[in-house]
Formats: C-alpha cells, structure tokens, sequence
C-alpha cells in the first residue's frame, strides 16, 4: 500500500475519532451549570489560541489585510457561534448520537444553499439522495416524536421535537459558514490562520452575546467540564479539523465529505453505550436510509 494511502487513511480515522466521539463531550459540557453560549465561548478561545500558538511557533503569517477579516467575522458568525449555540441547547433534549445524526443533515443543506445562494446546479441525484435521507430522519423520529397512548391517542414528545428542530437549525448555519469558508479558500486564504480567525472572532461574538443575553461567565471545574471542554477545543476543534483540511487537500472535498457521512456511527454507538440509547429495527432502517442517502448525495465518479 502506497505511503499517501496509509496516510489518508490515517487522517480519516483521525477524523472519524474525532468528530464521532465530541458528540458526548457536547452532552457533558451541557449537563454543568455553566451557560451555553459560555461553554461555546471558552472551547473557540481555547481551540483559537492552541491553532495561534501553533502558526507563530512555524513563523507563518498573522498580518491580512482588512477584508480577509470581515470573511473571517462572518464564518465566525455561521460556523463558530451561532450553529453550536443551537446544537448544544439541542444537546439538552435529544442523545448525542441523534444530535450527530440530525447535524449530518448539514451535506444536503451545503448542496440546496449553494444553489440559492452561489447558483450552483442541484443535480437529480443530489434531489434523490436529499429524499432518501429526509425519509432517514422521519424514520428515525417516528417512533420517538409519537408516543402511543391508549386511553389519550398519540401524542407529540414536545421536548423530542424541540432537539431536533434546534439542531437542524443549526446544521442549516452551519452550511452557511462551510460555504463563505469555500468561497474565501478559493482565493488561497491560508487554511489554519483562516480557522483561527475564525474561531476566536466567533467565540468572542458568542460571549458579546451571552453578555447581551445578561448571562455571566462562569466555568466548572469539576473534571467531566473540565476534561471535555479540552477534549472538544484540542481532538474535536483543532486536530480533527486539521486533519480534515490535510485530508481535504489530498483527496478532494467529494470523497473527504464522506468524514461527515459516518461519524454518526460512532456517535450512535456512544449513545447506545453511556446514555442507554436503544437500537431498535426502525432506528437501524432510518439510519441506514440517512447513510445511503448523504453518500448519493456526495458521490463523484472517479
């Protein structure tokens, strides 16, 4: 096996650890006492100062001119703040795993707002594999969203609902802020000083608005905060992401994307095992569509 092969495949393992198993290190930041949009601020600062940190110790540059930053405020905005403002308080009512699952939502929202926004052509196969994952989803919900009552019919699990509206919310700003992210690395924009820009203009966007909000910054010094808000800002946000881009730029964004595509896997697989999330038959079916799904929808031919 050829050395860049082992090595691309090296990075999506890497990828797929990372971003499969943050999903529960969500669910431990949002079980403290400490705000969300708190939360949220210290994992960008932090991730923005390791990746800072890191491109000054490489001597590479720091000094853009003004417009690289107001690109770098609006991702900041979409793919730094507002989006996991959402998916953590989505976090409260839905396992991780189904948070996970419902984010990977985010390739079918890339595609539609591509096409609105940059005009982009939407294909018949991306139609038919969008169908197939939102049938996926409605599948997966079924049985949850309604909960059969003998003696008072069916019901809505308002809660259930909530997640789940509040994540793909923030699937849907996300994709906002990979596609603005696309834009400005058409035009050469350094990769890691992009992401670190970013990220702290994001996080500092999140505790003006916490302040806004009248929220206070606090922190949880108990080791399950503690040791996930590391875990999050260092394997999910700095490594992972880093990896990605390597593997991006090896392999292409077509067949990185498919990073996205399964670390709800792992995702569900934690759920199942720390938060009692149970498999059943209809789970594994909506799952299976939702995969197949996202796959059409980012499949290239060679």
């Amino acid at each position: 096996m050829a050395p860049t092969t082992v090595m691309n495949i090296f990075l999506y393992l890497v990828v797929l650890f990372s971003w499969g198993t943050t999903w529960y290190g969500v669910t431990l930041q949002v079980e403290s006492d400490v705000p969300t949009t708190i939360s949220v601020a210290w994992r960008f600062l932090l991730a923005a100062s390791i990746l800072f940190i890191w491109i000054a110790l490489h001597g590479k540059r720091l000094i853009f001119p003004l417009r690289y930053h107001r690109n770098w405020l609006i991702i900041g905005l979409f793919l730094f703040c507002l989006n996991y403002i959402f998916i953590y308080i989505g976090n409260q009512y839905l396992p991780s795993g189904l948070v996970a699952l419902i984010f990977s939502t985010i390739t079918i929202f890339i595609i539609f707002n591509g096409a609105l926004l940059f005009g982009k052509p939407i294909v018949a196969r991306t139609m038919f594999g969008s169908i197939i994952g939102i049938i996926g989803l409605a599948v997966v919900f079924s049985a949850q969203l309604l909960q059969l009552d003998i003696s008072h019919g069916f019901s809505f699990d308002a809660a259930l609902l909530k997640g789940f509206a509040l994540v793909l919310t923030g699937a849907f700003i996300a994709s906002l802020g990979m596609l603005t992210s696309g834009k400005i690395q058409a035009r050469n924009v350094p990769l890691l000083q992009s992401n670190a820009y970013s990220m702290l203009y994001g996080a500092l966007m999140t505790l003006a608005l916490a302040y806004a909000m009248g929220e206070q910054a606090s922190f949880d010094s108990r080791l399950s905060y503690t040791g996930s808000l590391l875990f999050l800002a260092i394997s999910g946000s700095v490594i992972g992401f880093s990896a990605y881009l390597k593997l991006l730029n090896n392999i292409g964004a077509d067949k990185a994307a498919y990073a996205n595509v399964f670390t709800p896997i792992i995702a569900l697989t934690i759920s199942a095992l720390l938060e009692d999330y149970v498999w059943t038959s209809m789970n594994l079916l909506g799952v299976a569509l939702i995969i197949f799904g996202n796959i059409v929808v980012v499949y290239r031919k060679s």
